[in-house]
């Protein structure tokens, strides 16, 4: 029951393609990025991504790249550990007065590579200082022993049995009767609880990076427990108000002896060893501190100053919030800062970790060091990145950029205030929060945003429709980041506004055609949109009426091609059958079954079920390539997935159809206990076989007299359908692929078995071949055997066994429940110089309609059809059924659901007894199984 389906699966390249987000991008200038497109026209992109927060200068600024060519020209080494690196130094230097002029404090600097490692330095040098402290404690302890000791050797203080006792209950440990026992246990939970690991802490939303130390305090879910789960050294706080008094939960004891009195004293010692935070979240969804937080981490200094404040810096500082020191400007304290990204100036990797002066330990630089850090190559470009930085007041230049992008995205959200659920941030660092669009009316809308696609699908359109690169949040996905270098111009700025005005333009037209044009072949092309209908994919999940809760039952189901998808989403109407292809397959890789609709259903008989239909983002032509080439893995985990989100949601009972049904080996797959499965096979063959003899009839064809043929006759449904018509007809043929031929010939073994069972008398006379049945059954001497009367069948030629489709032209009656994804029966198989009857039972169907309208005489219904008693008006979305028909095999469960039946039925290999049974129930409760549903107008 754990197996990953959607994004889960994927990597985040794949993620990416499948948003139209996967551009090769060829040449960098600013704030602009440029590829090539299928023409080899090289096209310019407005890029407000800003290289994750990198590229606060923009991309190759020309200073740093004439630098850049300038070190590389002079051979400046780049790998010489081991001696004087006066580059590095500078460096250090000018990022340690920058801080200074900006917080006042005096920082000693590390340079390392990454922000990530950043921060790993920033939790190693935080333990480090912890791990010291308790050592210092440690010795503490053993020199208040030794002072202890040394106070009874000179006689001036005795322990006496008051000490003992008061020992005793302040160690929860007995007894203690003299004084090396009392030294013993108070060593002992010294010990214990100096030797006890130390935490870390960050707060919500948070993004410190995915290296183990980093991922354990970073708060995304995702992306955090695949690697470190249940840990016990990092903590998050949630209830900022109650942290202070948590901390006293998380902290440990240690036991001294005072002497005026004599007495053993508990110390409490945090176990906190240092807690860090951004001042300006980006990941998470640009999200700033709140007025709590900010009073935590003050009252945290004024209470535990031991407890390493670390202000992680690496995207909002350096000025990208229109501060030069984010958290300095908060009047926050931070012990330690983490810088990277804008540090290398959009060109090198490099990052810092700053330690407040007064808490360096100096012999960290030889515990944490990195065979890359240091480099002449990184460390020039950033000396000159923080000089540019500072020389053209680019913490200003920030803010004033900042303001205007917030006004204009501030007037935008009043225009879309259904759409834009927050505009927030500061300086070049803003994000715009869409509503949550869950129960959009729009059921592709409503998934992609369920699925937190909708963000990557909005970026998609704004870079291949209006030039613009944004991305969402890794955290967050709702948030569009928006992190533009601090020299945009005016006029870049205007057209990241008129692009975000087009976006929500073409989201409040339901445009989805606009929106999703880039991830189809052709391109961006504005298509027509159809006219609104009103319909089952526009309908609200849960029905009108009364809300009185009744007992859920779960059905499987998946698109069956083209135009189910259009029926699901009408949005979708004006796209071709192959653009609609393109786009299920680009997009179903990323989703997850959904809940597409809830409908409750009342039987005559007085009760009633909710039916919740669970939709498959699969074709029945994607499933058949996945069988084909994956050996039905994403089906199969999709169908795992549907089944558990069912069973999540109360559903008592489970049924599957079409190729749910297929890949579960007719749900054998499923041996869970809870909820049962079924999977509808029983009431589509006897739907089928009842609508057949209803058609016969009506155009006049004696079924006794009429030769049949049952298409996929090697398959269950039509196995049991073949087993059903046994000595119902002239003659049955059973047809197969080429191969089948074996499994065919155990079909007529087993109508011989279903024969033999049955008594003579019932044995209906009214075919030849029955009344030859009973002649030969009465000739036997003695019980007649299997392999007799199988031999008896071959040699009379009444079940006949067939590879090819042609074998069609003989028969009067043609029943179809083949597992193809297309059409195989066309005008040329059947008869045209008489009336010919064909049951479609396959979906999707196995007849090519169009060919067959050239045949005046070909009677085409659909099969597996039913009509519901008492819901006329009932349409579940993508069926491509009139109101009140539903598929048999949802139908079958709604039956068992409606008869109160909660066991498996119809699991595995269906039997006749089974179809029997479900056919008396479906009479029972209304169900109309012998619906004639005509295809087309033959």
């Amino acid at each position: 029951m754990a197996s990953m389906v959607g994004q889960a699966t994927l990597g985040k390249e794949e993620l990416l393609e499948t948003a139209g987000l996967m551009v090769e991008f060829t040449r960098a200038r600013g704030d602009h990025l440029y590829y090539l497109d299928e023409n080899g026209k090289e096209r310019q992109v407005l890029d407000l991504v800003g290289g994750f927060g990198s590229t606060l200068l923009g991309h190759n600024h020309p200073e740093l790249v004439e630098l850049l060519t300038r070190c590389l020209a002079q051979q400046r080494p780049v790998h010489a550990q081991g001696s004087r690196r006066q580059q590095a130094s500078e460096l250090k230097q000018a990022l340690a007065d920058y801080l200074h002029q900006h917080s006042g404090e005096r920082y000693k600097i590390y340079l390392l590579n990454t922000g990530t490692e950043a921060v790993e330095a920033a939790i190693k040098h935080a333990r480090y200082a912890y791990a010291q402290r308790m050592e210092a404690m440690s010795d503490a302890c053993a020199a208040n022993a030794r002072e202890l000791q040394i106070r009874l050797e000179r006689g001036e203080i005795q322990i006496d049995a008051p000490l003992l006792q008061q020992a005793e209950r302040l160690l929860q440990h007995e007894p203690l009767d003299h004084v090396d026992a009392l030294l013993s246990a108070v060593n002992q939970r010294n010990l214990q609880a100096l030797a006890t690991a130390p935490l870390m802490a960050a707060l919500p939303y948070a993004f410190h990076g995915k290296t183990l130390g980093s991922l354990a305090l970073t708060w995304n879910r995702d992306a955090r427990l695949a690697f470190v789960r249940n840990n016990p050294d990092a903590l998050f706080v949630h209830e900022p108000s109650q942290f202070l008094a948590q901390l006293r939960e998380h902290s440990v004891s240690v036991y001294q002896f005072e002497f005026q009195p004599l007495r053993l004293v508990e110390r409490r010692l945090p176990r906190l060893a240092g807690l860090i935070y951004e001042p300006l979240r980006g990941e998470g969804g640009i999200l700033e501190l709140d007025a709590e937080f900010r009073t935590l981490l003050q009252a945290l200094r004024e209470h535990h100053p031991e407890v390493a404040l670390i202000a992680d810096e690496v995207q909002c500082g350096l000025g990208r919030t229109g501060r030069p020191i984010e958290s300095a400007a908060q009047g926050l304290p931070a012990d330690y800062l983490t810088f990277a990204k804008s540090l290398g100036g959009g060109l090198c990797k490099i990052s810092a970790l700053a330690v407040r002066e007064s808490l360096q330990h100096r012999e960290f630089g030889m515990l944490h060091s990195s065979t890359f850090a240091e480099d002449d190559l990184s460390a020039r470009v950033a000396l000159r990145s923080l000089e540019i930085l500072q020389r053209d007041a680019v913490a200003q230049r920030c803010a004033s950029l900042g303001e205007a992008l917030l006004e204009g995205l501030q007037a935008l959200q009043r225009a879309h205030p259904e759409l834009i659920r927050a505009v927030r941030g500061r300086g070049c660092m803003l994000g715009l929060e869409l509503q949550d669009l869950s129960e959009h009316r729009s059921p592709l809308l409503a998934s992609l945003a369920q699925e937190q696609l909708l963000g990557m699908v909005c970026a998609g359109y704004l870079l291949h429709a209006h030039g613009l690169r944004v991305l969402p949040s890794l955290g967050r996905r709702s948030v569009l980041r928006i992190q533009p270098s601090a020299y945009l111009q005016p006029a870049d700025l205007q057209q990241a506004l008129q692009a975000f005005r087009a976006l929500f333009e073409t989201l409040a037209q339901g445009n989805l055609q606009s929106l999703l044009a880039h991830m189809l072949s052709s391109g961006f092309t504005p298509l027509a949109l159809p006219a609104a209908r009103t319909g089952s994919g526009a309908e609200p999940l849960a029905p009108a009426g009364s809300a009185t809760a009744v007992e859920r039952i779960g059905f499987l189901a998946h698109l069956i091609d083209a135009q189910s998808l259009r029926e699901w989403e009408p949005g979708l109407a004006g796209l071709s059958d192959e653009q609609l292809s393109e786009l299920c397959s680009r997009v179903q890789c990323a989703m997850e079954p959904q809940l597409i609709a809830s409908r409750r259903v009342r039987s005559p008989l007085g009760r009633e079920v909710e039916l919740r239909l669970y939709g498959i983002m699969m074709d029945s032509e994607s499933i058949a390539a996945d069988i084909r080439f994956h050996r039905a893995q994403q089906i199969r985990r999709q169908v795992q997935h549907a089944y558990q989100r069912a069973r999540d949601e109360g559903c008592g009972l489970v049924g599957f159809g079409g190729y749910t049904s297929i890949v579960t080996a007719n749900c054998i797959d499923f041996e869970y206990e809870h909820p049962p499965v079924t999977s509808g096979n029983a009431l589509t063959v006897a739907a089928s076989l009842a609508a057949t003899r209803s058609s016969a009839a009506r155009m006049g064809l004696v079924s006794s007299e009429a030769v049949v043929a049952v298409v996929g006759a090697a398959g269950n449904i039509g196995q049991v359908q073949a087993l059903l018509l046994a000595a119902q007809c002239r003659r049955l043929i059973l047809l197969g692929r080429p191969g089948h031929e074996a499994r065919l010939a155990q079909v007529r073994r087993d109508i011989a078995s279903e024969l033999l069972q049955q008594p003579l008398p019932s044995i209906d006379a009214a075919s030849t071949w029955a009344r030859a049945l009973r002649e030969w059954r009465q000739a036997q001497q003695g019980t007649p055997d299997l392999a007799q009367l199988d031999a008896w069948l071959a040699q009379q030629a009444w079940v006949q066994l067939r590879t090819s489709l042609d074998a069609c032209r003989e028969a009067d009656i043609v029943i179809s429940a083949s597992s193809s994804p297309q059409p195989v029966l066309r005008a040329e198989h059947f008869a045209t110089d008489r009336p010919v009857l064909v049951c479609d039972v396959a979906v999707p169907g196995d007849v090519d309609t169009d060919s067959v309208q050239s045949l005046p005489q070909l009677r085409l219904i659909r099969g597996g059809v039913v009509r519901l008693p008492m819901a006329p008006e009932l349409e579940l979305p993508g069926m491509q059924l009139d109101p009140g028909l539903i598929f048999a095999c949802a139908a079958e469960t709604l039956l068992l659901g409606l008869s109160g039946i909660r066991a498996d039925f119809s699991k595995g290999p269906v039997r006749p007894e089974q179809v029997r049974e479900i056919e008396g129930l479906a009479r029972l409760h209304g169900f109309e199984i012998d619906h004639e549903k005509r295809v087309g107008a033959f």
